[in-house]
């Protein structure tokens, strides 16, 4: 199988192109900014074409997106360029080479009014990032075979990332307080299982939506103290806050989460809990102190 990964230098696409790597997979990655990968900018068509043209791919892995869910506020129609006319362009070009595409969405395609949610679950997000992801993996789907995976909070070791757990590292080490919320429910994703999982699908040819998400759920808030306590952090540094004390510019699905039972019929396994997973980076951890 010939891969491209479409935001490679990103967290899920970094950690995908690792795992494509180590299991002998051809792959091809892709970043905005360069930096030894193909050029593609999902808000410029003529980029998607010419990494096509050079990838000639069998499988396409689209994890970019414009993920600021407050910049997407601020900015629909950047927002709707990348996350909904970008795919529309990526499956196109995937049409046309006889690709399978693989779409990374999330659970803002829900309203977070009865979470967890199962793969047919009625949609209905509540923020230009939510409406703008839902209409790429709608999409997507148009296209014969593809695959949209739904996750969410994705976590892991990784210094250039932003991801929650890394914002929890980093304020730790500085001594600054992070503000968390108390009232917003989710299930929080390990990178590394994450993309396993998803060759994994991929590889069995799975096509429509699957929920791939950790077992764990629970609030913001609950999940920072379960890291600290993995990784031996005194949590006084951690400030427990009301979604609307926060004056987010976007509104955020609170009792969200999404149920994995259509994942584990189809690969015979879910993925680890979180506790497994922050006693990894905590190993990490360790070797940089």
């Amino acid at each position: 199988m010939r891969a491209l990964i479409i935001g490679a230098s990103g967290q899920v696409g970094a950690t995908l192109t690792s795992l494509c790597v180590r299991r002998k997979i051809e792959v091809y990655g892709t970043s905005r900014k360069g930096q030894g990968f193909l050029y593609l900018d999902l808000a410029e068509p003529a980029s998607i074409a010419a990494a096509f043209e050079k990838a000639r791919p069998e499988a396409v892995f689209l994890c970019s997106a414009m993920t600021h869910v407050d910049g997407c506020e601020r900015d629909p129609g950047l927002a709707g360029r990348i996350n909904a006319e970008g795919p529309a362009l990526v499956a196109a070009e995937c049409r046309k080479a006889g690709a399978k595409l693989v779409y990374f969405s999330t659970e803002y395609v829900f309203d977070g009014k009865d979470g967890p949610y199962a793969e047919d679950a009625p949609v209905n997000p509540v923020s230009v990032y939510g409406r703008t992801k839902l209409d790429g993996e709608r999409a997507a789907l148009a296209l014969e075979g593809a695959l949209a995976v739904r996750t969410t909070v994705v976590y892991g070791y990784n210094p250039a990332s932003k991801n929650f757990i890394m914002q929890l590292i980093n304020n730790q080490r500085s001594g600054a307080k992070m503000r968390v919320p108390s009232d917003q429910f989710s299930n929080p994703t390990y990178a590394p299982e994450l993309a396993a999982a998803v060759l994994d699908l991929a590889a069995a040819d799975a096509a429509g939506i699957y929920n791939v998400v950790g077992p764990d759920w629970l609030s913001r808030y609950d999940f920072a103290l379960k890291a600290c306590e993995a990784f031996g952090f005194d949590p006084s540094f951690i400030e427990p806050k009301l979604t609307d004390e926060l004056c987010q510019a976007a509104a955020r699905p609170l009792k969200a989460g999404l149920k994995t039972e259509k994942l584990a019929a189809k690969l015979g396994r879910g993925l680890p809990p979180a506790g497994d997973s922050l006693r990894k980076i905590a190993a990490i951890i360790k070797q940089y102190e």
